[in-house]
Parts: structure tokens; sequence; C-alpha cells
């Protein structure tokens, strides 16, 4: 899709931002309008592969790339009316992690990326969901601390609900989710977007099985540029460590720069934070139909 035609339409307003809120919307695509809207304050973050659990039908080197694909895809998105000026945040590839999703207030971090091979385990990992990106935040500002992105993945032994992911331009498995939708979309949720109520945007909160939706819309790129307008200052620093270092070893290493984290407040964050969850449910057995019935 280019870029003209989203520029040309960046009035769209069916998207939605997420916020500190802890109402729940209870209609499909439906803003919450009460809280503080999420977003990251610094101009770039950086996520982490999990170094394990990738399944053989993907690999770790289309996980790798896909993800890739799915972060430049928003980082494309114009934000001035010329379609010239983009938005100024981005997200980079960090080294993979050991680190499990969660945040901790007092060490070392990051923005996780997994396939979780059990599910049905706890509230937030609920039947029907393919996908779940969760963000920690100040409850005060609305500033991101981290997000981590759980993919629920088919396992013959623990997870026979979930989900088989394919990798190619085209989906040939009927049955199968394309894991760069898949990523796109909560990619989207990682940045600070809720879902959209238009139900052709990429942040639309389900999907059917082998449906394509990796283009973005008008909608999902004014999304974007409510949250991180035109880039004013170019040459800004992009510090993509987390707060307290990023973990990439099972023995605990910490990747810092210069000795010392770079994002502010390194080594503990200045309140105690909260979590917001956000999900993408597929719909089996069919294709998605317009405004179709919703999944939990």
């Amino acid at each position: 899709m280019g870029f003209a035609v989203l520029a040309a339409a960046l009035d769209a307003n069916a998207y939605c931002r997420s916020t500190t809120s802890r109402q729940r919307s209870t209609a499909l695509g439906e803003c919450v309008r009460t809280g503080i809207p999420l977003g990251w304050r610094s101009r770039c973050t950086g996520f982490s592969l999990y170094r394990t659990g990738v399944p053989a039908e993907v690999g770790e080197a289309a996980f790798s790339r896909l993800a890739l694909t799915a972060t430049q895809a928003w980082a494309r998105v114009p934000c001035d009316q010329d379609g010239l000026g983009q938005q100024y945040f981005r997200v980079v590839a960090n080294l993979p992690t050991w680190q499990l999703s969660g945040y901790n207030a007092q060490g070392q971090n990051a923005n996780t990326l997994s396939f979780r091979h059990t599910w049905n385990d706890n509230a937030i990992h609920r039947p029907g969901a393919i996908a779940i990106t969760i963000a920690t935040f100040d409850s005060f500002t609305g500033e991101i601390y981290d997000a981590d992105m759980e993919l629920n993945t088919f396992d013959d032994a623990s997870n026979r609900d979930g989900f088989h992911f394919s990798v190619a331009p085209v989906v040939s498995d009927p049955g199968a989710a394309d894991l760069q939708t898949i990523l796109t979309h909560e990619f989207g949720h990682f940045m600070g977007l809720s879902h959209s109520d238009n139900d052709r945007a990429v942040m639309w909160p389900e999907a059917g099985p082998s449906e394509i939706r990796r283009d973005l819309t008008a909608d999902d790129a004014a999304g974007m540029c409510a949250i991180y307008p035109e880039q004013n200052t170019p040459n800004a620093r992009c510090i993509a460590v987390p707060y307290g270092g990023l973990s990439t070893q099972a023995d605990g290493t910490v990747v810092t720069a210069g000795g010392c984290s770079l994002r502010p407040g390194a080594l503990a964050s200045p309140r105690a934070p909260l979590a917001v969850f956000a999900a993408l449910a597929l719909l089996r057995g069919r294709r998605r139909e317009r405004r179709a019935t919703r999944a939990s």
C-alpha cells in the first residue's frame, strides 16, 4: 500500500490508543476513552527474540526476519500532509534473550517476543487468542516501561488448542495463521495502539485462518501519528537498552552501554508500574466476515 494513499487519509479516526485505564471495552473495536494514553518516552526501543521454543515450521531466521519486517511497516508511516515526514519513533532488534515476559523494576529487562507452548493457564491467556502483548507502564504518565509479546503455539503434548504459523509469502495451509500479519498487529499494541473499529485495519481485533493483513491502512497510520508525530529532530539519540540493562544470557549477564544503561532511571522505575494486555483472536474454521462475531 503506497504512502500517498495513507497520507491522504490520516484524518481517519477509528483507531484506539491504549490507556492507563483499567476499564475494558464492551464492544468489538470500541475505544476506552478514560485514562492517560500510553507511549514510549524515548525515540526508539528494542525487542529481543526468546532464545528457545521457536516452532520448527517457523525457524529462528524467519522469526527474526518477519519481526523486523513488521516493525519497519510501522516505522515508515508518514505523518505530514505531504507524506514525507515520518513519525519519530522506531523499534530496533536487540540481542536474543532468556528473559521471560514480565517487568523487573529492580533489575534487567527485555521486550521479549516468544512462542508460548502452554495457554489457558491464567486469566490473560484466554482461549481463542492467537497472540497477546503485555505492556507495563507508569500509571501517572502513561510511559511504557516494557512490552512482551506471546504467540499461542500448537504443541501436541501441552497445547493442542494452539495455532500453527505460516512464514511463506502466501499462506498455503488454510488452518495456519500468517505470522507476519500477527506480528504486525501485535507491534501496534507494543507501540501503544489498542484495537481499531475499522474491520479492514491491521489493528482490527479478529482474524480468520490464513488471512493476510500485512499492509497498514490509513487508520493504522493515523493512530501511530497520534502517538508519535512527525520527527522534528532526526538526529536525536536512539537508546534501545531497556530499564536496568538488557538481559541476554542464562547466567544473568546484562548488556549496557558504556558500563551503565543509557535509559533514564535505568536501575529502577520511578513509580510502581501497572500492566495491560491486548489479544488478537483467531476465528477458527472460516475466514473472517465483516463485523464478525466477537471472540474473547
